[in-house]
């Protein structure tokens, strides 16, 4: 599959030198990003991500219950730091924590992992490298909290994977295709991509 990472939207496109394809995401998959790498992804995916002009899509990668996994674009409208969720009476859940102000705005925050029945996340609630993602479209936003926000990628669609047609868990229903990545010495990595349809409406029935 080729892959390359998003360019940072500082520099000229056209004058940039693009990475190779899996060397762009081996680095990406195998070191921590820097402070100033994740403030550059932050802003980067601080608004809509919409399909590449030249037919990629690009896909948000992150960590949950120590798993990686990636998003559509178009489901992702913001990355931020960590927010109080205040619990409802009578109606938080497994899934659904309650609910977090951002930016003035009340929204529902779930457990992304407890939704994809994952073991308990290894990172401490007060990690620095900790994200919320705001997903989904006005007024039916929802907040997740995962470990870390990776960074973004751009995929050729002929080249996702459909998963196993096999339902073993909350995970496999819940993903749309299978994403490649090489992270070196030969060695590919295939990381679930979550259907961002299917994701919502999940969200939404833990509302029920």
């Amino acid at each position: 599959m080729s892959i390359e990472r998003e360019p940072s939207p500082d520099h000229d496109r056209r004058a940039e030198s693009i990475e190779s394809d899996s060397e762009a995401a081996r680095r990406l998959l195998q070191r921590p990003l820097s402070e100033s790498e994740l403030a550059t992804q932050t802003r980067e995916v601080a608004r809509p991500i919409e399909e590449d002009a030249g037919a990629r899509v690009s896909l948000l990668l992150f960590e949950c219950g120590g798993e990686r996994f990636a998003l559509p674009g178009s489901v992702v409208r913001r990355v931020t730091l960590p927010t109080v969720v205040h619990r409802v009476p009578h109606r938080s859940n497994a899934v659904l924590r309650g609910i977090c102000n951002l930016g003035g705005q009340l929204v529902p925050a779930a457990d992304l992992a407890s939704l994809l029945e994952l073991d308990a996340s290894p990172e401490p609630r007060d990690s620095p490298h900790r994200r919320m993602l705001l997903l989904g479209e006005s007024p039916d936003f929802w907040v997740v909290e995962v470990d870390e926000v990776l960074g973004v990628v751009r995929v050729d669609p002929a080249g996702l994977i459909d998963p196993p047609a096999t339902v073993r868990a909350a995970r496999d229903h819940l993903t749309e295709h299978l994403v490649e990545l090489e992270t070196g010495s030969a060695r590919v990595e295939r990381v679930a991509m979550l259907g961002g349809p299917r994701l919502l409406e999940a969200l939404a029935r833990s509302l029920a």
